[in-house]
């Protein structure tokens, strides 16, 4: 059953797609165990579930799917900018005063349920904003598949934060093929909480002249919740750039993976690629596995990389304890200041607060026991 799930999650079309499940698969194995039914996309909200994404600031352009489809009920779009096709399977961004939120939310069933859904999204404004939202209600055992396609036109550019909050029940494969045009920008911050399994693949096409990609994300864990991040950063263009810099924290027996590939191809001479993962561990049974990969293929080319796995800085730790604050308070705080590295780019500052709020709370209690 494992092989036969993993095929068709496309993971066994090549030994090196299979090979890169290798960290995940016994999280995969579990799942294929499950006798999956299909998930309601007609499924009630409740009212906690529906406080997650009421955010002001995106009234009138908000679009909400459950369980892989729009719901009508829930969605609040009013913005001329926002165009959608009938069937919400293409929308483009032609005007961008606010951001677009996309909230897509997984509804459990009383027994195992799955949901599969694919979007596309064209960028063509000028500076465009996009808040993409991924919620997983508390219940039964939950499997999502979400593919996004997304095209950045010539010398538009789009800041695109990412948030991924999942029950322990939920688990969620995320595919996101990210393709730039000549001089357009992305930056895009991730931040991923919970679930029994998360895997986003992120690949991205620098393909044309100077295109540049700033990539930050984070991801806390703790319990037995298990995240993985594969980045695929692909320069096939002169002068183009990426900064990549991800945070990982594990607590108790979580397990996080990440993968951070960047390939720079013949032709792309005068790129510049760059990427940091640094991760901590909080408990001696949690685990996580960091690879950073460079392949350059073209001349005068700027590239670094670097990767660490470890606790926390005892000299740090220990200068906080000198002046009177304890042990675990200490701890939140140095560890509340290393994810913050990769919030850096998040603009707003309510929703920047909103996310460190979420890590916060699933780091180990000032209370706890030392």
């Amino acid at each position: 059953m494992e092989a036969a799930l993993l095929d068709e999650l496309g993971g066994a079309d090549t030994p090196e797609r299979a090979e890169s499940w290798r960290y995940s698969r016994n999280a995969l194995r579990a799942l294929a165990q499950l006798p999956f039914g299909v998930a309601d996309p007609d499924a009630a909200l409740a009212p906690e579930v529906c406080a997650q994404f009421a955010w002001p600031q995106t009234q009138g352009r908000r679009l909400v799917f459950i369980n892989g489809r729009l719901s009508g009920a829930h969605s609040d779009l009013r913005d001329e900018g926002i165009v959608v096709a009938d069937d919400a399977a293409t929308i483009r961004i032609v005007d961008a005063a606010r951001p677009l939120h996309l909230v897509h939310i997984g509804v459990p069933g009383a027994a195992a349920t799955r949901w599969q859904t694919a979007l596309r999204l064209q960028v063509e404004a000028a500076q465009a904003s996009l808040i993409e939202q991924h919620i997983g209600a508390s219940g039964a055992e939950l499997f999502a598949v979400f593919d996004l396609r997304v095209e950045i036109a010539a010398q538009a550019a789009l800041d695109w934060i990412a948030l991924s909050e999942l029950s322990e029940q939920a688990s969620l494969l995320r595919r996101v093929e990210l393709k730039l045009a000549a001089q357009s920008q992305v930056r895009r911050s991730d931040a991923l909480f919970g679930g029994r399994m998360q895997r986003l693949e992120l690949g991205v096409e620098l393909a044309g002249a100077q295109a540049r990609l700033e990539s930050r994300g984070m991801f806390v864990l703790r319990g037995r919740e298990h995240a993985e991040v594969r980045l695929d950063i692909r320069h096939q263009a002169r002068d183009c750039a990426c900064d990549v810099l991800w945070r990982g924290v594990a607590d108790q027996r979580a397990r996080g993976i990440f993968h951070g590939g960047i390939t720079v191809e013949p032709g792309a001479d005068g790129s510049d690629a760059r990427l940091s993962s640094k991760n901590v561990l909080l408990s001696a049974l949690a685990e996580i596995d960091t690879q950073p990969v460079l392949e350059i293929h073209a001349d005068e080319v700027q590239a670094a990389h670097g990767a660490t796995v470890g606790q926390i800085d005892e000299r740090a730790l220990f200068y906080l304890r000198s002046r009177g604050i304890p042990l675990e308070q200490a701890r939140r705080m140095l560890v509340a200041a290393f994810c913050a590295q990769a919030l850096g780019a998040i603009g707003d500052g309510g929703l920047r607060e909103r996310i460190d709020a979420l890590a916060q709370a699933r780091l180990p209690s000032p209370d706890a026991a030392q």
